[in-house]
């Protein structure tokens, strides 16, 4: 069987499509704002897949889409921000309803406000790419073509590529915004238990709450309601109420509210249509332009003494009942009796060390230190609980990563069967409590530790459980209500794994860039050994020969291997003289970029137009702005095409500035065999971008910016 070749066209796209890629990734790795991120990859997917437009477009829950930004060859990227139905026949609505990649051959059909708008672009066909975030469709990506040619076969796998980058900076976003949201509700809820701990009044402390909660949900009204035995309620406390609300005033417990549904089920409770319910408190909500309201019961000594209440005039966050709950449950602590108060201090307790942890995270802490701050801030929270954070293997098997107390030393790997407690906790990504490991299947292990109870708290990364946090006991099950706070310390721990991900696709790019140049001095030592350094030893072995010849007054051999011996030796030189032009002219060592530049123009068989104005640089900026010079000219030279060019590099608000353009064929890409994908790496490398403007029949532009510190004092008697 024969082997198969790559077609050097399919190569040099998948070599583009990959540099596209890593531009974008660098983004993504180093945490760039989510606008910069979007401009980004719609203009790579414009540059890269051969279509009029690309388009970057965020679908909502209501059918709606709104058009984010949009990128074509002769405006360059535009943010749109205009919201448009999905219509019919749009890749609006088929990727919605598939949740897959898809392509739309003519919008002849297609109807609807969107539909309009992509004709007007001029879009007879297009591909798109969903934008997959926590398994829902945010978005979708797209190209369009305005000619009666489809785009090719394999473009909805180049989409695809971008969409989960895309996916992995909008994901990461929102790690950080939870993280921020984690943190302000930590000290929303620290501010009230303080309040308590220290015997504030209790009106003082209803207050804080009703307060607090309505500035970290961001809804105006918030109010406190105590229960009456028959289920009618009384205002206690009160945040930015409507007119004719106040503290004191009483309903009845007639209707199906949010806070009638408290009182029947006591669990939280929400509504979205507020003219929808009957009730006292629904009624005079609606009659105020309020369209929304939730719940949450405040329980004291385990009995439900009342609600806090939360209305909107839109719609409500959807997490705001867990919320509500948290600061409810400061409200009932409150409202007990003096063991209350020793529960506030634990929970204040809690929140200090869950906001220690995530200031850790916050500063990007090394991850084996954060995993230790984890479980030892959770034992000493949870009145000294062994606790143990382990990481899971591909295979059925886990790898103790850290503990405060736990039995097994980090590093222990563990296999665990079906059904057993961290096979629960990974199928299902939630959190598992064992009461008896003496009746739990397959808990020899335990056992052998001498545990009898456990609760576990899953870790997860992006879409997959990564690992989890365990408390065990050795003396009958952990109380109820451990796993929400054992789960908050999991999800810190989770966040820290997700930032060290970023982090260290940001190292592999750097460590490409230091492979580069340790295979280019390889390289040239294999040269000068193969090369100049076997001439030279040819040199003196064949004078040796020639100075015997000479002692046996054999002139014309010695004179012949003299000869010999000077060809050798010319060659050597050719090699080194080669070599050294190949690396760094003298001209750039003695006269900095003018002088390189000059050494470079001298053998050039093409006029040049060059202004190069600027003082002496710290080498390492001289030799890369050289070698970004050399490389472009040398791609005018092979494949431009062109009657003359030109280069122009200065010095300006504290970086060098160069352009090489000349006027060929144009339609240079890098990575497509031209030499330019190294520079990429170099530019990126001192801090720099490069840019390259080559449209075809107009000749090519290579556009590079490099940072530079202060400039060399001018050396006496040398140029500057």
């Amino acid at each position: 069987m024969e082997p198969t070749t790559k077609n050097p066209g399919d190569l040099r796209r998948s070599a583009a499509e990959h540099v596209a890629l890593r531009r974008v990734a660098t983004l993504v790795a180093r945490g760039a704002a989510r606008a910069e991120v979007f401009e980004a990859l719609v203009t790579e997917v414009g540059l890269l897949i051969s279509a009029t437009d690309a388009a970057l477009v965020r679908l909502h829950d209501d059918e709606t889409v709104t058009m984010i930004g949009r990128w074509n060859e002769s405006d360059g990227y535009q943010s749109i921000g205009v919201r448009h139905p999905f219509g019919s026949g749009t890749l609006a609505r088929l990727i919605w309803d598939g949740k897959r990649p898809g392509r739309i051959r003519s919008y002849t059909g297609s109807s609807g406000s969107l539909a309009e708008m992509i004709r007007g672009w001029g879009w007879r066909s297009s591909v798109g790419a969903p934008v997959i975030v926590d398994g829902t469709v945010w978005g979708l990506t797209a190209v369009g073509s305005a000619n009666d040619q489809e785009l090719p076969p394999g473009t909805e796998n180049q989409l695809a590529a971008f969409t989960e980058l895309l996916a992995i900076a909008i994901a990461n976003e929102q790690s950080r915004e939870e993280l921020e949201q984690l943190a302000a509700e930590q000290a929303a809820l620290r501010r009230v238990a303080e309040l308590a701990v220290h015997d504030a009044p209790p009106d003082e402390v209803l207050e804080a709450v009703v307060t607090e909660a309505s500035r970290l949900v961001g809804v105006a009204f918030t109010t406190l309601l105590r229960f009456e035995p028959d289920g009618a309620t009384e205002v206690v406390a009160i945040h930015d109420p409507p007119d004719g609300v106040t503290v004191g005033m009483r309903a009845s417990g007639d209707g199906d509210g949010a806070t009638q549904r408290v009182w029947r089920t006591r669990r939280p409770a929400r509504t979205d249509q507020l003219t929808a319910m009957s009730g006292a408190w629904p009624r005079l909500a609606a009659s105020q332009g309020y369209s929304s309201s939730a719940a949450a019961p405040v329980l004291a000594e385990d009995r439900l003494w009342g609600a806090l209440v939360a209305a909107g005039r839109g719609a409500l966050p959807p997490r705001i009942e867990e919320q509500l709950s948290r600061f409810a449950e400061l409200a009932g602590t409150a409202i007990a009796s003096s063991q209350a108060r020793a529960d506030v201090q634990a929970l204040a307790d809690e929140q200090a060390a869950l906001l220690r942890v995530a200031e850790q995270v916050a500063r990007g802490g090394p991850p084996d230190t954060i995993f230790a701050a984890v479980a030892a801030e959770a034992q000493q929270l949870l009145g000294g609980q062994p606790m143990t954070l382990v990481r899971f293997e591909e295979d059925a098997a886990l790898v103790v990563v850290s503990r405060s107390g736990g039995p097994a030393p980090p590093g222990t790997r563990i296999a665990y069967a079906s059904g057993t407690l961290p096979d629960r906790v990974r199928r299902t990504g939630r959190p598992v409590r064992v009461d008896d490991y003496g009746v739990e299947p397959d808990a020899a292990l335990a056992r052998e530790f001498g545990l009898t109870a456990a609760v576990a708290a899953p870790i997860a990364l992006e879409s997959r459980v990564w690992g989890m946090l365990t408390a065990t006991s050795a003396d009958g099950p952990l109380v109820r209500g451990v796993e929400d706070r054992l789960q908050q310390f999991a999800n810190l721990a989770g966040t820290a794994v997700s930032n060290a991900a970023s982090r260290a696709q940001l190292i592999a790019s750097r460590a490409r860039v230091l492979s580069t140049a340790d295979e280019t001095r390889r390289r040239l030592q294999r040269d000068v050994h193969d090369g100049a350094q076997q001439r030279l030893v040819q040199t003196v072995i064949t004078l040796k020969l020639a100075r015997q010849s000479l002692a046996d007054h054999d002139v014309q051999a010695g004179v012949d291997r003299v000869e010999e011996a000077l060809k050798h030796a010319q060659r050597a030189t050719d090699q080194l003289r080669e070599l050294v032009s190949g690396i760094l002219p003298a001209g750039l060592t003695r006269k900095g970029l003018r002088g390189g530049v000059e050494s470079l123009l001298a053998d050039l068989p093409l006029p040049v137009d060059a202004v190069v104005d600027m003082p002496r640089l710290p080498p390492e900026i001289e030799t890369t702005a050289y070698f970004v010079v050399a490389e472009a000219l040398t791609n005018v030279v092979k494949h431009a095409r062109a009657s003359r060019t030109w280069v122009r590099a200065g010095l300006s608000d504290g970086a060098v500035r160069i352009e090489v353009g000349d006027d060929g064929v144009g339609g240079a890409q890098a990575g497509m065999g031209s030499g330019l994908t190294g520079l990429f790496d170099r530019v990126e490398a001192r801090g720099g971008a490069l840019r390259i403007i080559s449209p075809v029949g107009m000749g090519t532009t290579v556009e590079a910016t490099v940072p530079v510190g202060e400039p060399l004092p001018p050396t006496p008697g040398m140029p500057h």
